[in-house]
């Protein structure tokens, strides 16, 4: 009985086409693969806002309006917060947490646009992210999520409400010409230090919530890998 086997150029033939094939299909297969650190941001931007709609919506956390009131009516240290462990502390009781380090400190970085009153919108939406970068490795990880998603503020002892006068945070004035103050929270999607700078978020006394000029760009982004 005569055995059939392949030629050599027969094989060359089929080597050949499995080549052709895999140089079509890994850049699309690459392509439509997700992007990672996007998914981990939109992850963490809707923890984010649904964490802080719990902790306004909540009897426990929340009371009189203002997010540095404990439930039981009392103010931090007789003021809007100014032990700001208290606002981690609420945040990180209602995520999921690998790691909690709530701090209670004044950085030492001094950025010299926060000296300004006022500073419009948009350059607020900019330096907020410039100033998370700045503190990231000073600060370090406050809240560390189960799934890897790192949130820190700027400054922990900037309290939440209102100031005549100007301060390192996220502030804009209201229609009674009284700066409203937006403590500067971080939120970091693949650890401090690493790939992606941190994305900046503005958080008003009553829940009300500012994206970062970053995070208002990578809202658009698409999950899929782009060239």
């Amino acid at each position: 009985m005569n055995k059939k086997a392949f030629t050599l150029a027969e094989i060359m033939i089929v080597l050949t086409i499995i080549g052709i094939l895999t140089a079509i299909l890994l850049p699309v297969a690459f392509h439509s693969a997700p992007d990672e650190n996007v998914m981990k941001f939109k992850k963490g931007n809707n923890t984010l806002g649904v964490v802080i709609r719990e902790l306004v919506n909540s009897d426990q956390y929340y009371l009189n309006g203002d997010l540095g009131i404990r439930a039981d009516g009392t103010l931090i240290d007789g003021s809007h917060d100014v032990d700001n462990t208290y606002f981690c502390q609420t945040f990180s009781d209602v995520v999921s947490t690998k790691s909690v380090d709530c701090q209670d400190k004044d950085v030492t970085v001094t950025w010299q646009f926060w000296n300004l009153s006022l500073i419009d919108l948009e350059t607020n939406k900019t330096n907020a992210d410039i100033g998370c970068k700045d503190v990231a490795n000073e600060m370090g990880p406050e809240i560390v999520t189960s799934d890897g998603i790192v949130y820190y503020q700027t400054y922990p002892k900037m309290p939440f409400g209102y100031s005549n006068s100007g301060v390192r945070h996220f502030q804009l004035k209201d229609s009674n010409n009284l700066v409203s103050i937006y403590k500067t929270f971080c939120m970091d999607v693949d650890g401090i230090g690493k790939g992606e700078d941190p994305f900046a978020y503005g958080i008003r006394y009553d829940g009300k919530i500012l994206m970062g000029k970053r995070a208002e760009e990578w809202m658009n982004k698409s999950v899929q890998k782009s060239d």
